[in-house]
């Protein structure tokens, strides 16, 4: 038999597919990403996955699903029970299940970003903000072409976060340096001032969609820092994929004093986990 796992993001959808074997062993099959946009019918998406993987309908146990989007749902699919599972819940089993973590802080960064606690018997959500990758890409394509540049150029926030890793944010954040001789208290010359405060500067596009994607980052990770009690802070996410972001956070948060850690399988997190808390908290009830 098999069980889908789905995470319906604002953006994007997470799907996981795992076949359980008669001596109940479980085999991960595929985990795939695919915009939300491009899922219209969730009939026909259900439809082409069993195709794809030559699955029948008959042989799916159970699907099991999470995010916004699942609230759009029924409970069930042609006969296969769906069961919704919180998104809460989902981030934080993912988080602690990928970083072996008993225990911690999950901040989920997505479309907006949402921080989670949990020891696995208590799921807290402690805050959380509209900035995401949401913003990078609209206000990125906004900045873009106010600048004369063609925002038609923008296809994912990956695209903005490679134009990113060609800039210097110094060319468009006013930072300690250009108004202090030296280190003021912890902050040393490099750390932001005022974000898009130095209009007295030379910048191109990549320089300002750097500021946009550091902006983003630095709210975050102070964010966390205010509402999270100097935890263990796991950092999921598409986003957080990405070797550069990870090394822009890293910077941040050194200077934050933060204990944080990122995972493999960062963007899957949230269907991993919402499979995981099916696993633990639902099945064995059956």
């Amino acid at each position: 038999m098999y069980t889908l796992s789905f995470d319906f993001g604002s953006t994007n959808i997470k799907y996981l597919v795992f076949n359980i074997t008669e001596n109940r062993e479980e085999t991960n099959i595929k985990l795939v990403g695919k915009g939300r946009s491009a899922v219209t019918d969730f009939a026909l998406f259900i439809y082409d996955i069993l195709k794809e993987y030559h699955i029948d309908i008959k042989h799916i146990d159970k699907i099991v699903v999470t995010g916004t989007g699942s609230s759009f749902l029924g409970n069930d699919f042609e006969g296969v029970e769906i069961i919704k599972v919180d998104e809460f819940d989902a981030i934080a089993y993912g988080g602690l299940l990928l970083s072996k973590l008993d225990a911690g802080n999950i901040v989920s960064i997505g479309t907006g970003t949402t921080i989670i606690y949990s020891d696995l018997h208590e799921v807290k959500r402690l805050g959380g903000t509209g900035l995401g990758g949401g913003t990078l890409v609209g206000l990125g394509s906004a900045i873009l072409s106010d600048i004369g540049n063609d925002k038609r150029e923008i296809t994912n926030f990956m695209t903005l976060i490679d134009m990113a890793k060609k800039g210097n944010k110094s060319n468009v954040d006013l930072i300690i340096g250009d108004i202090n001789k030296g280190n003021i208290g912890n902050m040393t010359s490099d750390i932001t001032a005022a974000n898009f405060a130095a209009t007295n500067k030379e910048a191109n596009k990549y320089d300002y969609i750097s500021a946009l994607l550091n902006m983003i980052l630095e709210s975050i990770a102070l964010l966390v820092k205010a509402v999270g009690e100097n935890r263990k802070t796991v950092y999921i996410g598409t986003m957080m994929s990405d070797d550069y972001v990870r090394k822009c956070m890293l910077k941040i948060t050194e200077y934050t004093k933060s204990d944080i850690m990122f995972v493999d399988n960062s963007e899957f997190a949230i269907v991993i986990g919402a499979w995981e808390y099916y696993l633990l908290n639902i099945r064995k009830n059956y």
